[in-house]
């Protein structure tokens, strides 16, 4: 394998003011896709965390953790196969697994760093937890735990019953978690759960029109806003993409493939630094809304349904309303929005023509139809890069493609090959 390095421009210093509060929120409800049904489960179980943490005389600082750590516990679940799982089991053995995802995931990116040993122990026994972990770890990860169980409880009631008829159940809900206290969940946080849940308020507020506004009245953004350079918010960018691509196996690195090719080829044409990078970011990301699309259609070897056509040309809207609101006042959203429009209108979901379509979004169109045709795909093996261009040259004859782009494709086609293929994380120079 060609051993291909990446120096990205050096003009590291320049970048962004993030909420790092509001991210979380928002990586939660991109997540919150993949159960496909349910948007909110992330999201309640922040909020449950930080009730029951109330409860419990935790100082602020500790409140907020715990509903960051809530919101975030499931950024190692991708598949919506592992969802289901998670959600009709209260323990299974496959569970560890998207627990370690998102220990990993979640280092990568330094404002994350943080939560990562509580999401690591998040489906680990109370009495299995290592003696290693220190107290207020154990903590935070016992109470994902007991939140997350709760919650999955919580939504099977309410998907069946009135709605108004959980204040009258609630106690059967919490009974039956009783049966697992001292060994699934610590006693001391089961009973503080037990007399927060007394409030008709801890229900109320996990509805969906009550939900965000009770986050948003508990985080306060000026704890959380701070300034990233370009380097760190890539890192959020490849921390997301990861939990994009690890959704399916014949998607994996494509996000960061997508990113490091959409670069490179601005750079050959003539784009500035700064749009270049904030591409490549777009690129990193283009893909998130489709932690909506059910597995089953992701990795289908065969051509899509007319219906299952339609479920996938949701995903380019469901990327740009994630995308908006961890980086507003920027091209990201609406580059990765629209890296599905064609030159002749015959694109989606916007339908836009040629006068519509800006440079860095006719790149990352072309990044993202090279990117995929040079990877596998459950339908076909990998194709040789005259292969790739034979296609691309029909589509380039019709007027679909940007052909100065598309030239400068060809001229280096070797080397955007070469990046196409490669495995792992690199960047690539432009």
């Amino acid at each position: 394998m060609l051993d291909i390095r990446v120096e990205v421009a050096a003009e590291t210093v320049v970048g962004m003011d993030v909420d790092v509060g509001r991210a979380a929120h928002t990586l939660t409800k991109a997540l919150d896709y993949v159960g496909i049904d349910d948007k909110s489960h992330g999201r309640r179980v922040g909020l449950i965390c930080h009730r029951i943490a109330h409860l419990l005389g935790w100082n602020r600082q500790r409140r907020h953790f715990s509903l960051l750590a809530g919101m975030l516990h499931d950024c190692g679940v991708s598949s919506t196969s592992v969802h289901k799982k998670l959600v009709d089991e209260m323990e299974w053995q496959g569970a560890e697994q998207h627990c370690i995802r998102g220990d990993k995931f979640l280092r990568s990116f330094p404002p994350f760093q943080a939560y990562a040993p509580a999401i690591r122990y998040h489906h680990t026994r109370w009495a299995s937890l290592p003696d290693t972990l220190d107290p207020e770890t154990r903590e935070y990860a016992n109470l994902i735990f007991l939140a997350d169980r709760l919650d999955v409880r919580y939504a099977v009631f309410v998907s069946e019953h009135p709605y108004h008829q959980v204040l009258l159940q609630r106690h059967e809900l919490l009974d039956d978690l009783l049966p697992y206290v001292g060994t699934l969940f610590s006693e001391t946080l089961y009973q503080a759960l037990r007399v927060a849940a007394e409030k008709d308020s801890f229900w109320l507020e996990l509805r969906d029109e009550y939900l965000d506004e009770a986050i948003f009245e508990t985080l306060d953004s000026g704890d959380y806003k701070i300034s990233l350079n370009f380097n760190e918010i890539e890192a959020l960018g490849e921390l997301i993409s990861q939990v994009v691509d690890a959704k399916s196996p014949f998607t994996h690195y494509h996000s960061l493939r997508v990113a490091d090719l959409a670069y490179t080829l601005a750079g050959l044409a003539g784009v500035g630094s700064y749009d270049a990078r904030l591409l490549r970011i777009a690129g990193l990301l283009h893909d998130v809304g489709k932690l909506r699309t059910p597995d089953e259609i992701l990795e289908k070897a065969g051509p899509l349904s007319a219906d299952e056509a339609a479920q996938m040309h949701s995903h380019p809207l469901d990327s740009k309303r994630v995308l908006q609101a961890i980086f507003p006042d920027t091209p990201i959203a609406r580059w990765a929005s629209e890296h599905h429009e064609k030159l002749d209108g015959s694109g989606y979901p916007f339908g836009w023509h040629a006068e519509q379509i800006d440079l860095p979004t006719r790149i990352l169109c072309i990044a993202d139809i090279f990117q995929a045709l040079c990877q596998k795909r459950p339908y076909r093996d990998r194709l040789s890069v005259d292969e790739v261009l034979q296609i691309m040259d029909s589509m380039a004859a019709k007027g679909q493609i940007d052909l100065n782009v598309y030239t400068l494709l060809q001229e280096h086609r070797q080397r955007l090959y070469a990046i196409a293929v490669s495995a792992g994380a690199q960047i690539y120079e432009p």
